[in-house]
């Protein structure tokens, strides 16, 4: 769902700034909000959040971690778009990095933090327990899970411990109604449970990662689990994902589908240390009324080339997601744009948009470690555009800092492709593309982040009229201050 916050026709753009200190309280996090216009996004009017602040519920406190993960969605169908936002590291009286989740709710003056919810294992009738270390809200999606009008929320718990099994992970479910998110009837799923396919085991961080989307087309939204450390029989940290469909009756494990690289007919062959599923992303690539899904391995090895990453599409249908027709891109091969090189990470970061508006959903893929020249691990994005021929690399772009007229000079270590994100800010029917560059140094403040936006249009993205977005400039609140990392996260 688009982030329109005020409901005003132009989608606006919730930026994750985890490592903000806040007063003395150092990495407690922020999130600033950018709202949409005829000109496209601007810091005119933007908001800033951070607990304890603007009647956000708790209190800023040292290594929260406020905004280390975001997800839009109408959960009291109000028309306004809310927004969640994880606080992985929050501390829950004597418990450390418990975790929770903050939600912001939509209004015609844009988000507020009153009459917020902060939801934890700790809240009362959600299920789990607060323990030490589960880091509750790592991941956060939203979907209409049950197909009643509200959105719904699906929370991360990659750290949780199901059975004594360390850092299996877990994910809960909130389900939306009249009266926003509630607890009444939420779930929780682990692997090897209610039917969920696979075993919870030590190190599997089930819940890394979460997207929704409607694979079979029945109106219900379905959920992608990403458990990117999963061992497939001896292959260490291969990874997988998990797939829960909705129904009526919400979420469900019945008929639960789990992929892997070389499982199925899925593309490629379980490597140790791919980490196929650490970043999801859905989209209509054949617009077949079926939503696709988007596979991130940011490790995988090409050839001979050690952890130059690559990302695997299923198809979706009427009988769920598939591998048949899968497909898999890297750089380099197939026509994609680049050169598979050692640690670019492609498929690291994952969004998808009708950036021409052709009716075909595209694809936008960070490979944040690509070197530019010989400028070390300055990033960059991809973009593979959807036909009725699936995804395809004909007319592929990339994208980086200084190039194609693009806002910025590609440096060492700014990781230009971090986070992604896709919404129509201009509200001229061609979806445009937010890069987050969380290590951009800004006028001489390291790693102080930034976000770049470009726009859409007939003739597909273009640098034309791009801009760059960070603290302390153009009406955006906050100052930009060393290791801020502005635009690790973006919704």
């Amino acid at each position: 769902m688009e982030a329109d916050f005020n409901n005003d026709g132009f989608a606006d753009l919730a930026v994750g700034v985890p490592r903000e200190g806040v007063g003395a309280a150092e990495l407690a996090g922020a999130v600033n909000v950018l709202y949409g216009s005829t000109t496209g996004l601007s810091g005119s009017g933007s908001q800033l959040f951070f607990q304890g602040g603007g009647g956000v519920t708790d209190v800023a406190e040292p290594f929260d971690s406020f905004g280390a993960a975001l997800a839009a969605g109408d959960f009291d169908n109000d028309g306004f778009v809310d927004l969640a936002v994880g606080v992985p590291g929050e501390d829950l009286q004597a418990i450390p990095n418990a975790g929770a989740v903050n939600v912001l709710y939509g209004s015609t003056t844009g988000l507020s933090g009153a009459g917020g919810q902060f939801f934890s294992q700790d809240t009362t009738g959600v299920l789990g327990t607060a323990e030490p270390e589960d880091t509750f809200g790592s991941a956060v999606g939203a979907g209409d899970f049950d197909n009643d009008g509200f959105a719904d929320l699906a929370i991360g718990v990659p750290a949780e411990d199901p059975g004594g099994a360390a850092l299996a992970g877990a994910v809960n479910v909130l389900y939306g109604s009249a009266a926003k998110l509630t607890a009444t009837g939420n779930q929780q799923f682990v692997q090897g449970s209610g039917g969920v396919v696979g075993t919870a085991e030590i190190g599997d961080e089930f819940g890394f990662v979460l997207a929704a989307g409607d694979f079979n087309n029945d109106g219900f939204a379905d959920l992608a689990i990403g458990a990117p450390f999963e061992d497939v029989g001896s292959v260490v940290d291969a990874g997988a994902v998990n797939v829960l469909y909705g129904s009526a009756a919400r979420l469900t494990a019945t008929g639960d589908q789990q992929f892997f690289q070389g499982g199925g007919g899925v593309a490629g062959v379980a490597e140790a240390s791919d980490f196929f599923g650490a970043a999801l992303g859905t989209g209509d690539f054949d617009n077949d009324g079926s939503a696709d899904l988007a596979i991130g391995a940011p490790f995988e090895d090409v050839g001979s080339v050690f952890d130059a990453g690559a990302i695997n599409v299923l198809y979706g249908s009427a009988a769920k997601l598939t591998a048949t027709g899968d497909q898999q891109f890297f750089q380099g091969g197939g026509g994609v744009v680049g050169v598979a090189e050692n640690g670019d990470a492609f498929g690291i970061a994952l969004a998808a948009g009708d950036f021409d508006n052709d009716g075909f959903a595209d694809l936008a893929v960070g490979a944040v470690s690509e070197d530019i020249g010989a400028t070390l691990d300055a990033g960059a994005v991809n973009v593979l555009y959807g036909s009725a021929a699936k995804l395809t690399a004909t007319g592929d772009q990339q994208f980086f800092q200084g190039n194609s007229g693009l806002v910025g000079v590609a440096e060492e270590g700014d990781f230009f492709g971090a986070a992604l994100a896709t919404g129509d800010y201009d509200n001229d029917s061609f979806a445009d593309l937010a890069i987050g560059a969380p290590f951009e140094d800004v006028i001489g403040v390291l790693d102080a982040g930034a976000v770049n936006v470009l726009y859409g249009s007939a003739g597909r993205l273009s640098g034309a009229g791009n801009q760059q977005f960070f603290q302390g400039s153009g009406g955006v609140l906050g100052t930009r201050e060393e290791g801020d990392a502005f635009g690790s996260s973006l919704a």
